[in-house]
């Protein structure tokens, strides 16, 4: 596979390339964008070849979601992630976030809590506050290099009667950590004993480099399945998001009943000609191409390694375990969280995630999409060791 060639995607409306997003997120339309958390990475050629062929149909009527589909994904999480699903637990929605969303009414009360873990994927709070929701905050811990789950504190959170959910990101996005089986065990065991039902957002499951292993939430031994579900889309996975809906697995039948019929109710269970060719062949034919672009992640991830090593700008890379999004630590050039955002869009002209968008707890960091071509990583950083020798 040749991820190195670069392609031009700002013909197209696309958030991360687009000069109006740039300008107004960052005040710099020239900042190279690696914020938006897709990939600058052809799909896999037979997506590609799928979406032609059915194209070339030029029939896209009414259809329905065809069983092959679903098979093909029990097919992936099984040989894949050792994960049997049972197809009569899954029920589709436009998004992940849709689905959250949907879980949130249905799972608690205006005016609950909703634990997050923060540094963590700023888009939750905002589901949260629509729902009309209170934000309660698990920090993550920082220890020697490398997040850690504070679960006595997640313990103290989930004790309070008004802390009815609590959303977990596996793989987390931003800082990179594949939770262990031990882990999601634990947040398991408190969050049953408690009657918190938790929401597991894997959409970034299928990256995870070596030794490290996505464990499904859902297939952890002893996991209550009346106080869990999960969602699930093969939309970064693929880099196919603009195409693609998402699943929610909800192996309780009686809360699977009450999502059916909302689904039904709002009629967003629907179906899409391009999402179903893409999907199926992605699942079916794709495993060659995820396993030469996870070589390539861990590539830009080595190059990162060793540009730091290299050049000692005081700024250092929280070592990811998986997702394709790099967390790194700026907080020795002693910048406040604004400062260091306009630092690096204007000085550094990069276009990263500050960290304060993903809570405060991320203050001082910022999160680099590293799905693009080695070349893309390779300018970043030298714009950010110039920026920074002019700096100090």
């Amino acid at each position: 596979m040749n991820f190195d060639s670069p392609i031009d995607r700002s013909q197209y409306p696309t958030m991360k390339w687009s000069a109006a997003f740039l300008a107004e997120q960052f005040g710099n339309e020239n900042a190279i964008p690696m914020s938006v958390a897709d990939m600058d990475l052809k799909a896999p050629p037979a997506v590609i070849e799928a979406l032609h062929q059915r194209a070339a149909h030029g029939i896209y009527g009414y259809e329905f979601r065809p069983e092959s589909q679903l098979n093909a994904l029990a097919q992936w999480y099984q040989t894949r992630h050792g994960w049997l699903i049972d197809q009569e637990h899954l029920e589709p929605c436009p998004s992940i976030l849709n689905a959250i969303s949907i879980l949130i009414d249905q799972h608690s009360e205006e005016g609950d809590g909703v634990i997050l873990q923060p540094p963590v994927f700023f888009e939750f709070r905002m589901v949260i506050r629509s729902s009309r929701r209170k934000i309660v905050k698990n920090p993550l811990k920082l220890v020697a290099g490398s997040y850690q789950m504070d679960f006595d504190d997640l313990e103290a959170k989930a004790a309070d009667p008004r802390n009815r959910i609590l959303i977990l990101c596996n793989p987390h996005n931003p800082v990179g950590r594949v939770w262990t089986e031990a882990e999601l065990a634990q947040v398991a065991e408190i969050c049953a004993r408690h009657q918190v039902f938790v929401i597991s957002d894997e959409i970034h499951g299928d990256f995870a480099f070596p030794p490290h292993r996505y464990q499904p939430f859902l297939a952890v031994p002893g996991v209550a399945e009346e106080h869990a579900a999960t969602c699930l889309s093969p939309g970064k996975t693929f880099n196919i998001s603009g195409i693609v809906d998402a699943l929610a697995i909800i192996p309780h039948e009686a809360h699977r009943r009450r999502f059916h019929e909302f689904a039904h109710q709002y009629q967003i269970n629907k179906t899409n000609v391009f999402s179903s060719a893409a999907i199926e062949a992605a699942y079916q034919h794709g495993a060659g191409w995820l396993d030469a672009l996870l070589e390539y992640l861990g590539g830009n991830i080595q190059l990162i390694r060793e540009f730091l090593r290299a050049n000692p700008i005081e700024v250092s890379l929280i070592e990811p375990q998986g997702t394709f999004l790099a967390w790194l630590d700026f907080r020795e050039l002693g910048l406040d969280a604004k400062a260091l955002a306009k630092f690096l869009a204007q000085e550094a002209q990069i276009a990263l995630a500050p960290g304060y968008w993903f809570g405060r707890e991320g203050a001082g960091f910022a999160r680099m999409t590293i799905g693009c071509p080695r070349a893309t990583v390779q300018r970043a950083l030298e714009n950010l060791a110039e920026a920074v020798k002019k700096l100090v």
